[in-house]
């Protein structure tokens, strides 16, 4: 897919984001430009069958809210 590795600017900074191929699965690796270790989103379902973002580790939701957001729109355009 032509959507597999592609840069979104956040704030100042450009930012690599790159699918992972887990079947099944939406899941992204971002890379900042900044001193931010890299961060792994993945789609997933709650007890409700609603969708959201999350973490992989656990620990970082706000951020993979707010990315999971950014891709979206972005694989929209």
């Amino acid at each position: 897919m032509a959507d597999d590795n592609f840069a979104i600017k956040s704030g100042a900074m450009l930012c690599r984001v790159e699918r992972l191929k887990l079947p099944g699965h939406s899941a992204f690796r971002i890379i900042f430009g900044d001193h931010r270790k890299p961060l792994i989103i993945a789609r997933a379902s709650n007890a409700d069958a609603a969708k959201f973002w999350t973490s992989i580790p656990e620990g970082r939701q706000t951020e993979a809210e707010e990315w999971g957001t950014l891709i979206e729109n972005y694989l929209k355009r």
